[in-house]
Parts: structure tokens; C-alpha cells; sequence
């Protein structure tokens, strides 16, 4: 029964990524034929949504088949209105569809070489969201997405962790919520497996099943203190074993002040 049960985990992990390649497809040849329509706010937050029910159906397979179930905490509230940054650890290759699962209306920062990606490049480009080539432009375009309304998802380690250690963060989001006024939402992704882990090859097999955890953290007020003491007290955060302690100033409670949908 062991051996079968093992067999089943397999199949059902490579099932998935097909699951996944389907979906993205779809999507993606669906914003290529739609991308004679102009550019405005309310389209590109039609994507958006777009993007978030491709990654909810996909999470809904994921946990049918029971090979990476996916558990969410502090997300259960009506979320306000109002932009902001949603910062997030990296430890496996899909957090940003764990994220974007949950969230219906949020703007990304990807690779320039996404872009032309047969999967994912007119759908980046159809939702709005930002190259990450772009320096003090990128810096300019996104607080001015954010001053809109609109929810940046941020992963400020720049590559995913090593054996679940958190990498330095960079200041860049910083900066973004302090030029647009807009407050910082920490979220915490936890997994107990290696799956898609940093210098890990998709097609090898991870212990299974993987256990995924996402919890929403604090929400931080725009910030006002120097970049650094922001960074640290954050860095603090994702890395203390009792993280609702780790930040000394009074957070919002994420029941109250959940990620904006």
C-alpha cells in the first residue's frame, strides 16, 4: 500500500505541473487576444482578477489531490480599500501564486525575460505589472500604482531562501510605501517540504506531501522612521519564532487590516 501510495504522490506531482501549464496557457493566449484593447486602470485590474481565479482553481488541484495541501491564516475578513505593499518571505518557486490565489486585485514586479515568456508574458503585461529593469522609474510607476489603490506584491529577498534561512532584504519597498503613503502587510509562508526550493530542479521530486502555510502578518504603518530601522525591525519579524512580538511598534491587527482584494 506504501509503494502505491508513493506511486499515487508522483503522479499526482507532475499531473500538476501540466495542470498548471494548461491554465497558464489559456490565460495567456486569451490576454494575447486582448491585447489590441487600451491600456486603463479598470482593465488591468480585470487581469488582475483574471490571474487570481487561474491560481485559485490551480490551488483548489493542489489540494484535491492532497499533494501540496495549502493552508491560509488571518485572510478570513472583509479586507479595506486602499493600496499597499504586501511583503513576503520566498522559500518555494510558486509564492507568488499562493499569494495571488488569495488576493483578487495585486500588481507584481517581474523579471524583464518574463516578458516573452509563452506562459506568463502577455498576462504581466495585460495586469500591469512592473519590469523590474526600470530603477528610479520602476520606483516612480509603482508608488503611483500604489497612491491608486492598487496592492503591491513584493518579495524584497530578491531570490528564494536557502533552507528556510531569510536572505537580506532590499530597501526598494521601502521606499515605495513611504512615497505613496501606504502601509506595509507582512505575510509569512511557511513550508515543511523542499518543494521548488532554491537550486532545486522542478522535475526532482520533494518529500510529500508539502505542507504550505500562509499567514497574514502585521500591517505597518507608512513609514517614517529611517529605511534601515524599517528593514531591521521587519527582518526581525520574519525570522523570530514569536513573530507577533518581534516588532516593537503597535501593529494593526491583520483581522482588521487585511490585505486590500
Amino acid at each position: 500500500m506504501r509503494a502505491l501510495f508513493t506511486a499515487y504522490q508522483v503522479a499526482a506531482y507532475y499531473t500538476s505541473f501540466v495542470v498548471f501549464a494548461v491554465l497558464a496557457l489559456a490565460l495567456n493566449w486569451f490576454c494575447l487576444l486582448a491585447s489590441w484593447l487600451p491600456g486603463t486602470d479598470a482593465r488591468e485590474r480585470f487581469f488582475q482578477r483574471c490571474v487570481h481565479r487561474q491560481f485559485a482553481l490551480f490551488i483548489r488541484w493542489l489540494n484535491f489531490s492532497g499533494v501540496v495541501p495549502i493552508r491560509y491564516q488571518g485572510f478570513q475578513a472583509r479586507p479595506e480599500r486602499g493600496g499597499r505593499v504586501l511583503v513576503a518571505n520566498h522559500p518555494t518557486l510558486m509564492d507568488v501564486g499562493w499569494l495571488l490565489a488569495r488576493v483578487p486585485e495585486a500588481i507584481c514586479i517581474y523579471k524583464p525575460d518574463i516578458g516573452h515568456n509563452p506562459f506568463y508574458g502577455a498576462t504581466a503585461r495585460r495586469a500591469g505589472y512592473l519590469a523590474s529593469n526600470g530603477g528610479h522609474h520602476l520606483l516612480r510607476t509603482a508608488a503611483a500604482k500604489l497612491a491608486a489603490g492598487h496592492t503591491l506584491l513584493v518579495f524584497p529577498e530578491g531570490t528564494r531562501s536557502r533552507n528556510g534561512q531569510l536572505n537580506p532584504l532590499k530597501p526598494g519597498f521601502v521606499a515605495m510605501a513611504r512615497m505613496a503613503g501606504v502601509p506595509i502587510q507582512l505575510v509569512r509562508i511557511h513550508c515543511d517540504s523542499d518543494l521548488l526550493g532554491k537550486e532545486r530542479p522542478w522535475w526532482k521530486v520533494p518529500h510529500l506531501p508539502a505542507h504550505i502555510t500562509v499567514s497574514l502578518g502585521p500591517c505597518l504603518p507608512p513609514p517614517s522612521s529611517e529605511t534601515q530601522e524599517v528593514i531591521a525591525e521587519i527582518e526581525a519579524w520574519f525570522r523570530s519564532t514569536r513573530p507577533a512580538e518581534a516588532i516593537r511598534r503597535t501593529p494593526l491587527e491583520p483581522a482588521r487590516t487585511p490585505v486590500r482584494a
